[in-house]
């Protein structure tokens, strides 16, 4: 019905099902700032996905969740309606001001020229306010360094930073051990001194974590698993369910790309 009233437009495939986003009428209709899209979100979409996975994860927990989209209009409206809505996830609220003297509540500021950086996600804890990137696609080490440095001087506004990332963004956030050796090589978390030096030791409270990302959907999580091995390894939905139930069946504490990698071999 809404498609037929011009309000959204909608488009199905494979691994994800059906989608639809709002046309300009409906964007008008909303009664809010929602801005219709140019098309389709095509290559954003899997992102866009991950980061609703997460959301419902953390709401299905009981915790409230912003937005960034929530966290941009309140950043955007004033200083007392950003501070407004800080208040309705943690009880005590800091600000930190950014390079332009704007006080700020849900966003890091970073570096002298105005900037700041919006998390995919702010979520009420009892460590306060939690913010929280879904991080599926490597950035550079420059790229990620700039981010873990804003959060590091951000550590009043938040009392969590949290990654859920894909296991070659892991790698790059918090090192990794040399597959012979052993050894321990730094990443870029150490490098800031968000970590120690070496391997992490995690506590659910810790400033700092990086987890595992692991989506709920099998959409999501069969597009992920595909950008992370070569293209030589590509099955259809199906296959890749049927892989993942015999993963899970004799799987026995093994990661599951290494024991694809095994089936592959044998």
């Amino acid at each position: 019905m809404l498609r037929q009233a011009g309000y959204v437009q909608t488009s199905t495939f494979q691994w994800g099902g059906s989608y639809l986003w709002a046309t300009a009428r409906g964007a008008r209709a909303s009664g809010g700032d929602l801005r219709a899209p140019t098309g389709p979100p095509g290559g954003r979409l899997l992102h866009q996905l991950a980061i609703a996975d997460a959301a419902i994860t953390f709401e299905l927990g009981r915790a409230r969740v912003l937005t960034e989209r929530e966290i941009r209009r309140a950043e955007a409206t004033s200083r007392s309606r950003a501070e407004q809505v800080a208040a309705t996830l943690a009880p005590r609220v800091e600000s930190m001001v950014d390079g332009q003297g704007r006080e700020r509540f849900l966003c890091a500021p970073v570096g002298a020229h105005g900037r700041v950086h919006y998390p995919d996600l702010v979520v009420a804890s009892p460590v306060g306010l939690v913010a929280v990137e879904v991080e599926i696609t490597p950035k550079t080490p420059a790229e990620l360094r700039q981010v873990l440095r804003a959060y590091s001087d951000a550590r009043r506004l938040f009392g969590q930073v949290i990654y859920l990332a894909t296991e070659p963004v892991m790698a790059l956030l918090h090192g990794h051990a040399h597959p012979r050796t052993g050894e321990w090589t730094n990443g870029v978390a150490q490098q800031v001194g968000l970590l120690p030096p070496g391997p992490p030791q995690y506590r659910p409270d810790s400033p700092f974590l990086v987890r595992h990302f692991q989506p709920k959907d099998s959409g999501v999580a069969y597009q992920l698993d595909l950008r992370q091995v070569p293209d030589a390894w590509w099955v259809d939905f199906a296959q890749w369910k049927r892989l993942r139930a015999r993963w899970e069946a004799e799987g026995h504490g093994i990661g599951w790309l290494v024991w694809w990698q095994q089936q592959r071999r044998s």
